[in-house]
């Protein structure tokens, strides 16, 4: 009589870790199926070693951008809507009566003017994953009268590595200007409350026109987009000073995002007669504008002889993608693997500004895995 057949060892656990570090990121829909199959997976995607070691920077779930609708007594109402670009679905995809002016480390920031007092000026956080909306203090200041733009950013030591921490402390810097000043506040998670207003003066030849469009973060300083003006406008986080430094490129009216490059230094991008030019920026004494690179976009989005000119108009720092519209299509560029892809339509004859939301995502795996019978 022939010996049962002997059982194979078990895998050690850190083979199983290998397996799971190779779902990919950009599709927490597989990752939360594979968590389920048994507690031993469950516990390895829950652990909190696993969102470092699975991707350092975290994915696109998704983009945000600012609507409206014109409703029969003909009132506008603004509403800021999530667009899905993975299997990630949030509990709502829009919010009425709020607009989006920044995303980053995992948190949106909001912003809405409707108060009874208009000299109030109302700001929110919302987590897309959770569907938590925290409205911040009101900023009793006229910003309906100034050029203004915010930034939301973590305010962890420099150690955060921004994978899981947008449920930790953070800050939100707005700078605002006028004829012959700019000024910042800037809001504290932790202090709960804004700091007074720091003011600087406009030289005679600066005039600055801030618009409320993605900004970046670079080289522990925040850049700001000023319109159409022939500027960009730098918050050092570290001093609170706030200067203007001139883009590579005369801008002449054209759309243009700024970027945060790979080497953590400022990055700037601008179609021009169906292009896409990039440049970065060094610091130090010799500081300056590098063109790194140029992408011919007629083949690479098949547009025709008699196509609208594109225009680009956001950009997910950390995995070098694009968005681009041209006419009423909106396409994702990814310049890592050169794969395009349409995002949708979008209507209007507004260019939307869009916000991409990047963040690690795995739902309810504790709440469901008490229940699994599978060792």
């Amino acid at each position: 009589m022939e010996p049962p057949p002997r059982t194979p060892p078990a895998l050690p656990e850190e083979i199983f870790e290998e397996i799971l570090l190779r779902f990919p990121p950009d599709d927490p829909a597989r990752l939360v199926r594979a968590a389920l199959v048994c507690k031993p997976w469950y516990r390895i995607v829950a652990g909190p070693g696993f969102p470092r070691r699975f991707r350092r920077t975290p994915p696109m779930l998704g983009f945000l951008c600012n609507s409206g609708d014109v409703d029969w007594e003909n009132y506008y109402e603004e509403f800021a809507r999530f667009v899905p670009t993975s299997s990630f679905r949030p509990p709502r995809v829009e919010c009425r009566n709020w607009r989006v002016v920044d995303a980053r480390h995992g948190r949106v920031l909001f912003y809405s003017s409707k108060c009874d007092d208009p000299s109030h000026n109302a700001f929110a956080i919302w987590d897309p994953i959770t569907d938590e909306r925290a409205e911040l203090p009101i900023l009793q200041k006229y910003l309906h009268r100034r050029f203004w733009s915010a930034a939301v950013l973590c305010a962890g030591d420099e150690a955060c590595e921004h994978i899981d921490c947008c449920h930790g402390p953070f800050q939100i810097v707005i700078v605002g200007t006028n004829l012959n000043q700019k000024h910042a506040y800037v809001y504290s998670s932790e202090a709960g409350t804004w700091s007074q207003q720091t003011s600087q003066l406009l030289p005679p030849s600066e005039y600055l026109q801030l618009q409320v469009v993605p900004n970046a973060l670079a080289d522990n300083a925040l850049y700001f987009a000023i319109g159409y003006c022939n500027n960009l406008l730098m918050y050092d986080l570290a001093t609170q000073e706030m200067s203007a430094i001139k883009p590579p490129v005369s801008l002449d009216g054209q759309r243009f995002v700024l970027m945060t490059m790979d080497t953590g230094r400022l990055g700037f991008a601008i179609e021009k007669d169906f292009k896409l030019y990039l440049w970065s920026r060094e610091v130090g004494p010799e500081a300056g504008w590098t063109q790194s690179r140029v992408i011919g976009l007629k083949k690479l989005l098949s547009i025709g002889r008699y196509s609208s000119r594109p225009d680009v108009v956001g950009y997910a720092n950390g995995i070098g993608i694009f968005f681009v519209r041209t006419g009423d299509e909106l396409f994702i560029i990814n310049l890592k693997s050169s794969q395009v892809k349409k995002a949708g339509k979008v209507g209007g004859t507004v260019i939307p500004i869009v916000f991409p939301y990047m963040s690690f995502y795995t739902p309810a795996l504790r709440a469901v895995s008490i229940g699994a019978n599978q060792e």
